[in-house]
């Protein structure tokens, strides 16, 4: 079971057409949402990340699309508790081209069930690919992921389970699929947003908490050498929040570290 565009039906029989610009140029944009508890977390993070990035490509949204309601149908149908919720928007069947022309958007919401928090993560820091900061894809989740995708693949036949990604300069960004925080001593790091690592929800709720209790993170630009000699590293995302890495480049990183577990424990009461 699906919804799609206004219908829940079965996947079975859902059809997006061969000519939907999602699909041909990567004209769109989605959002991975965590649901546990009956309703989806930070919902209203996501859908303003949503809207920011439809208005800017000059899609089509409903300001008032119901993101909780049809979840939680959605959900239930499936009969799932805890649940990934990917919802995806595309500019539709918009013709051929670069400018294509004004047609009926595309959105799509799946549910699947929520795997476990990653264990025993392994990150592998890589010269390439690496993040443009003044690219759609530093601000929003667009639909084109193959720079994200090939980094994920060179990490895991490099023994890891996850990459690091650089900016152009050769500063810290990113995660293939999440922000990064670090420990050394007692001050914690991370990344700023124009290094072009996108603006997480998960990592925007904890800088605001942090923020709240007069807690200190230096968010800069930072060289690889200072994620090098870390003590812990911290990665955060939408679906597991946040997880201590259990190695960077092969050396063991301290994953229970007190400053990690704040990170951690920070994370899970965040709005």
């Amino acid at each position: 079971m699906i919804w799609l565009n206004g219908t829940l039906v079965d996947e079975a029989a859902a059809r997006i057409g061969v000519a939907d610009r999602g699909f041909l140029l990567g004209d769109g944009v989605f959002e991975t949402l965590r649901f546990e508890n009956g309703q989806v977390r930070r919902a209203g993070r996501h859908l303003a990340r949503l809207k920011e990035a439809a208005t800017t490509l000059g899609i089509a949204f409903d300001p008032d699309f119901d993101l909780e309601g049809i979840a939680r149908e959605l959900v239930r149908r499936k009969g799932l508790e805890r649940a990934v919720i990917r919802l995806t928007l595309t500019r539709g069947e918009g013709g051929r081209g670069l400018e294509g022309s004004d047609s009926e958007p595309t959105l799509l919401m799946t549910a699947s069930a929520l795997p476990p928090a990653p264990e025993g993560l392994r990150l592998i820091t890589l010269d390439a690919p690496r993040r443009a900061p003044l690219t759609l894809a530093a601000h929003y989740k667009m639909i084109g992921y193959g720079d994200n995708i090939l980094a994920r693949r060179m990490a895991r036949t490099r023994g890891g389970d996850m990459a690091v990604l650089l900016s152009p300069d050769g500063r810290v960004a990113c995660a293939d699929s999440a922000n990064l925080f670090w420990v050394t001593g007692r001050t914690i790091y991370t990344p700023a947003t124009d290094t072009g690592a996108l603006p997480g929800t998960t990592r925007a709720a904890i800088l605001e908490a942090f923020a709240l209790r007069g807690l200190h993170v230096e968010d800069g630009h930072f060289r690889r050498e200072s994620l090098a000699s870390a003590d812990a590293v911290i990665v955060t995302n939408a679906l597991f929040g946040a997880v201590s890495a259990a190695s960077l480049d092969g050396r063991p990183l301290k994953t229970d570290h007190e400053l990690a577990r704040l990170i951690c424990d920070t994370e899970r009461d965040a709005g």
